[in-house]
């Protein structure tokens, strides 16, 4: 779905990477699940899904053309600075609060799933319409929140 401005520039980097890896094992091992690795394969393509999701205003893409057996989170903020992957790996696991052991916070289930072993990340940033936007895009193999396997897979902190 082709969307109704141009992509924003790509600001994945090595920095960037690093973070969201240091983040997102920080929180998983707080609930006893292993660390993921980041794979260069879904690096691309959380890029390549970072900046089809600039391409609309906000989140309003969500995740349509998400391929099959992958999960994905998505973050967007407008500010005066381009936000880093600690910010989105942060907001995601707030969702914890709300989290009633069924799944109805996917996020914070997606980050913490035991049984997904691999991510990727991607960053885009840049003037929007009316903002200095960021869009950072997490995506994980094999995903969380399937099935069921809420027990087994996303343990108390």
């Amino acid at each position: 779905m082709a969307g109704t401005r141009p992509a924003l520039p790509d600001a994945t980097n090595g920095g960037f990477l690093s973070e969201a890896l240091a983040e997102a094992n920080a929180y998983r091992a707080k609930h006893h699940a292993p660390p993921l690795a980041m794979d260069p394969l879904l690096v691309e393509y959380a890029r390549s899904r970072a900046a089809s999701r600039s391409e609309h205003e906000k989140l309003g893409a969500g995740h349509d053309g998400l391929r099959a057996n992958t999960g994905e989170n998505l973050f967007w903020a407008a500010g005066s600075e381009m936000s880093g992957a600690g910010e989105a790996v942060a907001t995601w696991y707030a969702e914890a609060t709300a989290y009633d052991g069924a799944g109805t916070s996917g996020h914070f289930t997606q980050l913490v799933w035991k049984g997904t072993t691999r991510m990727g990340a991607g960053r885009v940033a840049g003037q929007g319409s009316e903002h200095f936007e960021t869009y950072i895009v997490f995506v994980f193999e094999p995903p969380g929140n399937a099935g069921g396997g809420h027990a087994e897979n996303v343990l108390p902190a």
